[in-house]
């Protein structure tokens, strides 16, 4: 307080002698000095925005610790969620690993079935190129038959040309001799 009358002394002594009346001055002292007391804290009002701060403060404490033990809690829950579920993926893992061992086996059963299909079928071709060989001297032996019957038909139509020739020939002259034993007789 005495702080707060110096100042305002200063003040008054100030606006005086910048020549402001000793009334007005007076006035304007007073006026400053009531918003200055009522823009201060004193230190109770300190007192009590410290122990104000200081209970808001453990408050957020103890909410913060309630909060980590509800986080180390669900934290807990979840890895127990997670171990429960890899052991889950465990069991489905070993299950369809025994599953593609099973159909592995199938298709290796599958595979020696068709290994001896290509077997047979590789038995099969050789049987049908020794039997495409048998058809291809075949048909040579026919086409060299067939060329032989064309020389042989060709030969006979010149020979039954010539047989004709000639038995038209002897019947020409046995009915010239008839004719001439006919008429010498």
């Amino acid at each position: 307080m005495i702080l707060t009358m110096i100042n305002t002394h200063k003040a008054y002594k100030a606006l005086q002698d910048a020549g402001v009346a000793d009334r007005q001055a007076e006035v304007m002292v007073e006026i400053f000095a009531d918003m200055q007391q009522e823009n201060a804290l004193t230190k109770f009002d300190l007192s009590q925005a410290t122990e104000s701060l200081i209970r808001a403060q453990s408050a957020t404490n103890n909410r913060l610790d309630a909060l980590e033990g509800r986080l180390d809690q669900f934290q807990n829950e979840v890895k127990l969620q997670f171990h429960g579920v890899n052991q889950r993926f465990e069991v489905l893992e070993k299950s369809i690993d025994g599953r593609f061992d099973e159909v592995d086996k199938k298709f290796a059963r599958i595979d020696e079935k068709f290994e001896k299909i290509d077997e047979k079928f590789a038995k099969i071709d050789e049987k049908f190129e020794k039997i495409d060989e048998r058809f291809n001297q075949q048909e040579i032996k026919i086409n060299a038959l067939d060329q032989r019957m064309q020389i042989g038909f060709t030969e006979l139509k010149q020979d039954n040309i010539w047989i004709r020739r000639v038995l038209l020939t002897i019947a020409t002259a046995l009915i010239a001799m008839t004719t001439k034993y006919l008429l010498n007789s």
